[in-house]
């Protein structure tokens, strides 16, 4: 259950901040999320499952809702295929972003109720 409150913490609270803030701050969704869990490596799961899935929808969205070529030009630019793979680096990205503030988080709620 724990799992999924993470989960569902980390995609609400990554879209309203990265909605509304740089993108960076995905990682602090994450952290919130790693924060009810206890292990490090269950929140490094989550919190790249979730920040992946986020970003993945989220740019999908943005990319398809709109008619500019940016995304293609963008994929060319970084020397891709097409801008699907784009879209998926971009999730990689996001999904590493919060992976790793959920292990932050999880590690942090592990060292404090251990001692």
């Amino acid at each position: 259950m724990k799992k999924i409150v993470a989960f569902i913490l980390i995609v609400v609270l990554g879209y309203l901040l990265t909605s509304f803030g740089p993108w960076y701050l995905i990682a602090l969704a994450g952290f919130a999320g790693g924060l009810v869990l206890k292990n490090q490596w269950k929140g490094l799961f989550i919190g790249f499952l979730a920040g992946f899935i986020l970003w993945a929808i989220h740019i999908y969205i943005m990319s398809s809702s709109s008619k500019s070529d940016l995304p293609s030009r963008m994929a060319e630019i970084f020397t891709l295929p097409n801008d699907t793979i784009l879209i998926l680096v971009s999730a990689l990205v996001g999904g590493l972003m919060a992976g790793f503030g959920a292990a932050a988080g999880g590690s942090l709620r592990k060292g404090m109720t251990s001692k």
